[in-house]
């Protein structure tokens, strides 16, 4: 069996995809059979690119075939370069990737394993199921970073997330890429923070891989004498010896397969309890050995008068972890010998901690980064949020005990109670995580729990473009709207991006202006220097010291703000964000919930009748033509994707009614492949009324992107 090399790097830009390709060259210049295999979903096609290779069939191909493969099987999928290196990709387009399971991973790395003496894997940062199994099936992996402060902070989270998943720390290789480059940190300061020694290290040769690169000829080819090829080159060398070496039981590979093999994950049949995952099953054996482990351990927990509940800092909370596994391992040592393997054994000893500290069976989704929300609907159904579509989990919590103990844990921290005084709560995980908890007797079907994630990745106007959420031509539009301090209402239904949109558009704002963000919780993350984020807050257990809303827009305008940003007007709030617009706090924005621009107005009324002020329906639209210029509406479609549907200008009033321009909107052609909605974003022909407004202050916008292409071309 050949050995399994994966190469990731700790951040864009370390030179991940350039190591890849000239290590996999130069083990195959030493006269090893090698296979190249670019598995990284998140920048597909850019080995094919930077080896000038012309890809027929992909991973994907192999997919109706997969039961059938084997190494003679796979020579017809693959594509060799002119070195006589061997490549395969997993997909050339990204809606393919989701096809990929881990099984198919696991089922043709083995393959390969069988065919070639070495297999070289270019995969993507991160932990999904899909990247476990290919470390799952990799002898060595190779962390590729750059001697700066950001990149190495990345590095170290990547080596504790192979700590969390259980991987022997012998198979982390750290390699140091443009170790050469000027002002780079010291070699020993670096080690002493990643408490890991640097296995390798790589010359900056930045002219000579510039170069390379832009040839579409691998380094180790077009320079094979520079000093980036010669470590390469001597880096495979090292590879070869200890592949010799390891047949002996020495060297870098000596006793890794074993230990990877008795750790290995049983993808396939993850796979098919996942597919029945709806039916709920009887206590396995497994389930019945760990519920009696588990109540040994809160025995022991009393006993010990360990206090759980009283946990505050990071310091405390791995105190108590640590007595806590050292009680669990005394327990395991009488109750587990029944356990079928070290993954057994690894994954209860998880699962029992998670739910002695942490959230019990929602703990891995909420480290899920493709999740954007969890729903509990009482202990037996969990359902999850990925990628705007629900699916039912086969996750479950034991009881209707385990889950209150879940809820209380994220509350009592916080002084809040839920209890049937109480039965309602807002609350936030240390994470930002928003929480919502409702239990009986006003939740029919148990403690309910809905928890949005706070996204630790903010997205740009560039993801948006890319996820075909938005165009560019919009975009610039909002730019100079924000620059020209027009007043902005980004209007959505539930889910659909609003506080994303919020964010991005008011990053738009200059750097030199005094920005006053309010929020119910804070979610907004601005990049701006001059930054005040003000959050409402919740009445204690006594019911008492809330502070509002609109407590907080009232008390901003005392606080010299030049714009004010809230997060979501949904009280009387509205009247005095109103007010604040009509009274030089222009280039203010907010969002609201609500379902198209015309139910953004009526809603806009009706909250601000909501401050208790007699006012005269009439007066409202006048505040409200005088404040508001631009509402963007927001909505979601039936395949989970979100969108910008239309971008419309307010121009003043006809009798009663508010009148509104539509600039630009999304027009739904049709439904695709797996229900993907079609459709393109469209100008209406209209001009906004401040045109004018863009001469006087400088601003150079292409007037082309309002008119509609046939009035462009006749």
């Amino acid at each position: 069996m050949g050995r399994v090399v994966t190469v990731i790097g700790c951040k864009g830009g370390v030179g991940q995809t350039t190591f890849a390709c000239n290590l996999a060259i130069a083990l195959k210049n030493l006269g090893k059979r090698t296979m190249l295999l670019d598995f990284n979903t998140g920048l597909l096609g850019e080995v094919a690119l930077m080896l000038q290779i012309s890809v027929d069939k992909t991973l994907v191909d192999l997919l109706p075939v997969m039961e059938q493969i084997n190494p003679e099987f796979l020579k017809g999928f693959v594509t060799r370069h002119s070195t006589g290196l061997d490549f395969l990709s997993c997909a050339t387009e990204k809606k393919h990737v989701s096809k990929i399971k881990p099984s198919h991973i696991q089922k043709v790395i083995d393959a390969f394993q069988s065919g070639y003496d070495f297999v070289v894997i270019n995969l993507g940062r991160g932990f999904t199921d899909v990247q476990l199994a290919a470390y799952d099936s990799s002898d060595l992996v190779f962390l590729l970073f750059a001697p700066e402060l950001l990149s190495i902070f990345h590095t170290q989270k990547i080596i504790e997330g192979f700590i969390e998943h259980h991987f022997p720390p012998q198979m982390i290789k750290l390699v140091l890429n443009k170790s050469t480059v000027k002002n780079a940190l010291p070699l020993t300061q670096i080690s002493d923070y990643l408490k890991q020694e640097i296995f390798w290290d790589l010359p900056y040769d930045a002219e000579i891989i510039f170069e390379s690169i832009n040839k579409g000829v691998p380094v180790i080819v077009n320079s094979p004498k520079s000093n980036f090829s010669r470590r390469v080159f001597a880096l495979a060398q090292n590879l070869v010896y200890a592949e010799e070496e390891g047949e002996k039981g020495k060297g870098i590979f000596a006793g890794i397969r074993e230990m990877l093999s008795r750790a290995r994950r049983d993808y396939v049949k993850k796979e098919e309890e996942k597919i029945d995952e709806e039916k709920p099953s009887p206590l396995s054996f497994y389930e019945e050995l760990k519920e009696r482990i588990y109540k040994k351990l809160v025995e022991r927990i009393k006993e010990k008068q360990l206090d759980i509940s009283g946990i505050k800092t990071a310091e405390e909370e791995e105190s108590i972890r640590k007595k806590i596994q050292k009680e669990l391992d005394i327990i395991l040592a009488e109750e587990g010998k029944d356990l079928s393997s070290r993954v057994d054994r690894i994954r209860l000893t998880k699962e029992i901690i998670d739910r002695t500290l942490g959230l019990g069976p929602i703990e891995d989704f909420l480290r899920d980064p493709t999740i954007t929300e969890v729903m509990i609907n009482g202990p037996a159904k969990i359902y999850v949020e990925r990628n705007g579509k629900i699916s039912l989990t086969n996750k479950r919590f034991s009881s209707v005990d385990e889950l209150m103990n879940v809820i209380q844990r994220i509350v009592i921290p916080l002084g809040r109670r839920v209890d049937e005084a109480s039965p309602m709560v807002d609350a936030r995980l240390p994470d930002g995580s928003r929480v919502n908890v409702i239990i009986p007797p006003l939740s029919l079907v148990g403690p309910t729990v809905t928890i949005r994630k706070f996204e630790k990745e903010l997205f740009t106007f560039s993801d948006l473009i890319h996820m075909g959420s938005i165009t560019a031509e919009i975009v610039e539009f909002l730019r100079v709207c924000v620059l020209l301090r027009k007043n902005i209402i980004i209007s959505g239904g539930t889910g659909t991006g609003k506080t994303t949109l919020l964010n991005i558009v008011s990053g738009f704002v200059p750097r030199d202006e005094r920005i006053i963000t309010i929020e119910d919780a804070a979610e907004l993350r601005l990049p701006q220097e001059h930054v005040i984020s003000l959050e409402a807050r919740p009445p204690n257990i006594e019911g008492k010291g809330q502070v509002t809303i609109r407590q907080l827009v009232i008390n901003s305008l005392r606080m010299r703000p030049d714009r004010i940003v809230v997060g979501e007007c949904r009280g009387g709030e509205a009247l005095d964000m109103l007010q604040a617009m009509n009274t030089g706090h222009d280039g203010s924005l907010t969002t609201i919930h609500a379902n198209s621009p015309r139910d953004c107005l009526t809603r806009l009324e009706t909250l601000v009748l909501m401050a208790g002020m007699d006012l005269p329906v009439s007066a409202i639209r006048e505040q409200i033509v005088a404040a508001i210029d631009i509402i963007v509406q927001l909505s979601r479609f039936s395949d989970g994707s979100r969108k910008v549907v239309e971008v419309c200008e307010i121009t003043g009033r006809e009798q009663d009614n508010i009148v509104m321009s539509t600039l630009f909107k999304f027009v739904q052609t049709g439904l695709g492949e797996k229900g993907k909605v079609q459709g393109r974003f469209v100008p209406t022909g209209v001009m906004p009324t401040f045109i004018d407004e863009l001469k006087a202050k400088g601003i150079v916008l292409d007037l082309n992107i309002f008119r509609r292409k046939e009035d462009i071309n006749a």
